[in-house]
C-alpha cells in the first residue's frame, strides 16, 4: 500500500489500512514511504493490528501534479516504485495507491510488464446499474487508442468481470452514439466489425442512457470517453447528495422528512457512492495493482484493499492471461 499516495495521505491511508485489517483478519500490509513519517502515524494504531503492518523504507514521494515520466526517472525509491518493487519480487500479492494515476500506470507498466498480447493495459472500473453493477474499460489508461487496443481491453473487461462481479458467462457492449453499425467515427466502426466476427459475447452498440438499464455486463470504450463519463458520474453523485445536506439545514419540514428516508438514502448511497467500490484495477500488466482516486478517504482506501484481495484471491492476472489465448 502506497502510505504516501492521495490528497490526505498518509493520515486516511493509515485509517483506510486499520480498517480493511479489522475486516479481513488474513491481511498483512506494507505500507510504502518515508519510514519515520509512517512510523508517526502508526503509532496509535491498536496492537494487534500493528503486528500485521511493515512499513518499507521508500525515501521519495511522486507529487500530484508531477509528470509520469519525470516521477518515473527522477524517483526511483518513490513509495510507488518501491511497492511496485515488492509487487514484482513475489513479496507482495498486489500493490494498491491513490497517488498519481500517470505515474501508477506508467511504473507499473515498464516495472512489471505487460501480459504477453496486450499492447497498452487499461483501467477498469465498476459502476453500479439499476439492477446489476456493470464493468467499463477503459477508464484513461489510454486516451488515444487504436481498434486493436479497444479489441484487448474487452477481452480484459470480460475476464475481470467473471472475477469481480462472478459472473460466469458475461456480455459484452460498444459504447457508441446510437444502436445502429453505421454510427460513431471510423475508430468505433472498425472496433464494431471486429467485436462482430470475433467469438465474444457482443451484443453491438450500447448508447449512454442504456448503461445502468443492464445493457451489457462489460461496456468498452476508449480511455478519453471512459474517463469523461467517469468524472461526470462523480460529479453527478455529489451534486445529488450535496443537494440533500442543503435542502436539510434549510428547513425543519426537510429535514425531518430526510430522516424519515435516512435508510432509503443510506441504501442509495452504499449503491452509487464511488467510495463504496474502492478502485480501478490496472488489467494488463504482470501484477494485482489497483488505483484509488486521488482524493479517497478511509472508506475509500479500505475497499480499495479489500478489492485488490479479492482480485488476489480470484487469480485475476491468470484469469486475464488465458482470456488471450
Amino acid at each position: 500500500m502506497d502510505a504516501y499516495g492521495g490528497d490526505d495521505a498518509p493520515l486516511v491511508v493509515v485509517k483506510g489500512v486499520l480498517e480493511a485489517l479489522s475486516k479481513e483478519p488474513s491481511l498483512a500490509i506494507q505500507l510504502t514511504g518515508p519510514i519515520e513519517s509512517v512510523h508517526a502515524f502508526l503509532k496509535d494504531m491498536p496492537v494487534e493490528c500493528r503486528s500485521r503492518i511493515v512499513c518499507v523504507d521508500a525515501p521519495q514521494v511522486v507529487d500530484m501534479g508531477e509528470t509520469p515520466a519525470r516521477a518515473f526517472k527522477d524517483k526511483p525509491q518513490s513509495s510507488i516504485r518501491v511497492g511496485l518493487g515488492l509487487l514484482k519480487q513475489g513479496a507482495a500479492d498486489a500493490f494498491v495507491s491513490a497517488g498519481n494515476t500517470g505515474a501508477v500506470m506508467m511504473a507499473a507498466t515498464l516495472d512489471l510488464g505487460r501480459i504477453s498480447g496486450i499492447e497498452r493495459p487499461c483501467i477498469a472500473t465498476i459502476f453500479p446499474g439499476k439492477r446489476n453493477p456493470f464493468v467499463m474499460v477503459d477508464m484513461g489508461a489510454s486516451v488515444d487508442s487504436k481498434p486493436s487496443h479497444l479489441m484487448q481491453f474487452a477481452r480484459l473487461g470480460l475476464a475481470y468481470a467473471k472475477v469481480a462481479l462472478g459472473i460466469s458467462q458475461p456480455t459484452l457492449g460498444l459504447l457508441n452514439i446510437g444502436e445502429e453499425t453505421s454510427k460513431g467515427d471510423q475508430r468505433t466502426q472498425a472496433v464494431h466489425v471486429g467485436l462482430t466476427q470475433s467469438e465474444l459475447p457482443f451484443i453491438g452498440n450500447v448508447e449512454g442512457k442504456q448503461l445502468f438499464n443492464g445493457a451489457a455486463d462489460v461496456v468498452v470504450a476508449d480511455g478519453f470517453v471512459g474517463n469523461v463519463m467517469l468524472k461526470f458520474g462523480e460529479g453527478v453523485a455529489d451534486l445529488f447528495f450535496d443537494f440533500f445536506k442543503t435542502e436539510a439545514r434549510g428547513s425543519l419540514r426537510t429535514l425531518l422528512g430526510l430522516l424519515l428516508l435516512a435508510p432509503f438514502l443510506k441504501k442509495f448511497k452504499a449503491r452509487y457512492d464511488y467510495r463504496e467500490y474502492g478502485g480501478a484495477p490496472l488489467l494488463g500488466v504482470n501484477g494485482v495493482v489497483v488505483i484509488a482516486h486521488g482524493r479517497s478517504d478511509a472508506t475509500a482506501i479500505c475497499n480499495a484493499i479489500m478489492q485488490a484481495h479479492r482480485c488476489v484471491r480470484g487469480n485475476l492476472v491468470s484469469q486475464l492471461q488465458s482470456s488471450l489465448t
